[in-house]
C-alpha cells in the first residue's frame, strides 16, 4: 500500500495507481477508500472500464443502484454495459436495462466479452 501512496504523491494525475490502491483498499474491505481511489481514477481516466466496473459492483452491493450508474463513463464495453444494466434493473428501469443489455450482447459478440448474469 506504501508504494502505492508514494507513486500518488510522486504523480497525483496517474489514474491506474488510484485504480490499484482501489483494488487493495476493496480487497481489504475498505470500500469508503476504494469507492474513493476508483472516482479518483474515473476522474483522470474517464476510458478506465476496471475502475468504472468495480466502482459500480460496490455501489451495487451497497444497496446504491443510483450510484452505481455512472452517466460520465465513457466505456464502451460488453461488461461495462451488462454492469450498468444490472444497475438500471435493480432501480427499476427496465428499458434502460433492456438497451444496456443489447449494447452489452452487441459489443460481447464482437469482441469475446462474456458479461455475467443478474443475480
Amino acid at each position: 500500500m506504501s508504494a502505492y501512496n508514494r507513486t500518488l504523491e510522486l504523480d497525483p494525475t496517474y489514474a491506474l495507481g488510484y485504480y490499484s490502491r482501489g483494488t487493495v483498499e476493496q480487497t481489504k474491505g475498505d470500500l469508503d477508500g476504494a469507492i474513493a481511489d476508483y472516482s479518483q481514477a474515473i476522474q483522470r481516466d474517464p476510458k478506465l472500464a476496471a475502475a468504472d466496473r468495480n466502482l459500480a459492483r460496490i455501489k451495487q452491493g451497497l444497496s446504491d443502484p443510483n450510484g452505481a450508474i455512472n452517466p460520465a463513463a465513457n466505456v464502451q464495453n460488453a461488461i461495462s454495459y451488462n454492469d450498468r444494466g444490472i444497475a438500471k434493473q435493480k432501480k427499476g428501469d427496465l428499458d434502460g436495462a433492456i438497451a444496456d443489455f443489447t449494447q452489452a450482447i452487441k459489443l460481447g459478440a464482437k469482441s469475446g466479452d462474456v458479461a455475467e448474469t443478474p443475480d
